[in-house]
């Protein structure tokens, strides 16, 4: 193919008759435009010819531009602390490959035979959200794992313009905002983390992210939205400035005891700054200037 395959997750457990790089690519491609839909655009389903035991009737293709290793990778550490941990609550697909072809990035999954999550889901997702946003991060840079860009309802567009080396840096360019758009409030981190890993932040709170398997448990299905970030970003994503409330939002505050903090005031108060700007670089440090817009390409794994 003309371009070039770059791998990030390779799975040394995958099933045998995983096609080659190749052949996920044309597949893909070939089968998006009858399977996509309002609500998925990004994702295939492929089939796949059974021979053995080891092998899977189908695999689940997410692919694109805005496909990152970043989520995939996060997907990935997930996946296997849920599995490792026999969490009865949610799972998540297991990860198979991840690589990228010229600008495109490809996530090869598990295939969830099931249904997509409605109201009567709720509790059942509710559970699945309270148990998730428990699991810590490996690393203490936020965002996803191997870094990269994150992702959160607080940014213009829902993605930062930079990577953040570390949690100062992400308090840092806040403050700046509200500094420089004269507001008074400002954000202080340090609390949460004593003593504390980063937790994950889930801050696509939509029920179309969840399925239901054939087992009647609960699947997180889309990470697009998950990044490990201080826990005043999923008091954001739960109680959003913009967009309204959710039922399941409403039944994860009631559970969660929810009251906004000081600190997601701020958070709150910097996101509405940037509005007027459409842009994220309000405010930025000069020192991180200099990543706008740059390349930064997660670790291989």
């Amino acid at each position: 193919m003309p371009n070039f395959v770059e791998v990030f997750i390779d799975d040394e457990n995958k099933p045998t008759n995983i096609p080659r790089y190749e052949t996920i690519i044309r597949q893909s491609i070939a089968l998006r435009p009858d399977q996509a839909t309002d609500i998925n655009t990004s994702g295939v389903r492929l089939t796949l010819s059974k021979t053995s035991d080891t092998d899977v009737s189908d695999i689940w293709v997410k692919f694109g531009e805005e496909i990152s290793m970043g989520e995939a990778m996060t997907q990935r550490f997930v996946a296997q602390h849920l599995e490792s941990n026999q969490i009865a609550a949610v799972r998540a697909p297991r990860v198979y490959l991840a690589f990228t072809w010229g600008h495109d990035g490809f996530i090869v999954t598990e295939y969830i035979d099931g249904k997509m999550c409605d109201d009567s889901d709720i509790p059942l997702v509710v559970a699945a959200v309270q148990y998730l946003i428990t699991i810590q991060s490996p690393s203490p840079t936020p965002g996803r794992i191997g870094g990269g860009l994150i992702e959160h309802p607080f940014f213009i567009e829902r993605t930062a313009s930079v990577w953040y080396d570390s949690v100062k840096e992400l308090q840092a360019h806040i403050n700046g905002i509200l500094r420089c758009t004269g507001r008074s409030l400002r954000v202080d981190f340090s609390p949460e983390l004593e003593g504390q890993s980063l937790p994950l932040c889930v801050s696509d709170l939509v029920l179309v992210n969840f399925m239901k398997d054939s087992d009647g448990k609960i699947v997180a299905v889309d990470f697009g939205g998950y990044s490990f970030l201080p826990r005043s970003f999923f008091g954001f994503a739960l109680d959003p400035p913009q967009g309204g409330r959710s039922l399941l939002r409403e039944r994860l505050i009631k559970i969660l005891c929810y009251q906004r903090s000081a600190t997601v005031s701020a958070l709150v108060s910097a996101s509405l700054a940037l509005i007027p700007y459409m842009n994220n670089n309000v405010g930025l440090p000069k020192e991180l200037r200099s990543r706008i817009n740059g390349p930064h390409t997660p670790s291989l794994v």
